[in-house]
């Protein structure tokens, strides 16, 4: 049976669009343009991840700013230890916010077991800040697949919630046809 070393992992956490109303009407609590599910139900997936995970494995959660620290103690909860917050720094245009813009997301890295090493010629070469613009709602940016596939790229890697297939990787997801159950 195949055993993942590297998950990643966009759980569809519980939101809606913003919007002011007045200024953007389409917008205002507008449904996203996917399913969202419950903590419960993204604590459940991932603990049915890490059941096909090897004793030392990587998780790199995404998450908003709303549950960075629910995504931890979720994380925390299943055994794994935070290595570093990184940071996507969107590149947008400037929409309507209430308050302040958030133009950033969380990709938290984690490890469980021991911190797998990475691979020797990026040590150091990784910044824990990113930039790239914005394509679609919620779609993930390139470079953070890349940096994952630079720092391990001898790995068993398994991407959870995906939108679409990618060389190297299994997906799992309502969205593409899975390689792995993890509805249990």
């Amino acid at each position: 049976m195949k055993k993942y070393q590297i998950i990643l992992a966009d759980p569809p956490w519980k939101q809606s669009k913003g919007g002011k109303k007045n200024v953007r009407p389409k917008s205002s609590g507008e449904k996203l343009d996917y399913q969202v599910i419950s903590l419960e139900e993204i604590e459940q997936h991932l603990y049915n991840a890490i059941l096909e995970t090897e004793e030392n494995s990587i998780l790199f959660l995404w998450t908003i700013d709303k549950y960075l620290f629910e995504a931890e103690r979720m994380a925390k909860k299943l055994g794994y230890k935070l290595h570093a917050r990184m940071i996507w720094n969107k590149i947008t245009g400037i929409p309507a916010a209430f308050t302040i813009r958030y133009g950033h997301e969380y990709l938290l890295y984690m490890y469980r077991g021991k911190l797998l090493p990475v691979a020797k010629e990026e040590r150091g070469k990784i910044h824990s800040v990113f930039e790239e613009q914005v394509k679609k709602h919620s779609q993930k940016p390139e470079i953070s697949y890349k940096i994952i596939e630079r720092l391990y790229p001898n790995t068993t890697k398994l991407e959870m919630y995906a939108r679409k297939t990618r060389n190297g990787w299994d997906v799992w997801g309502n969205e593409v046809e899975s390689d792995i159950e993890l509805d249990n």
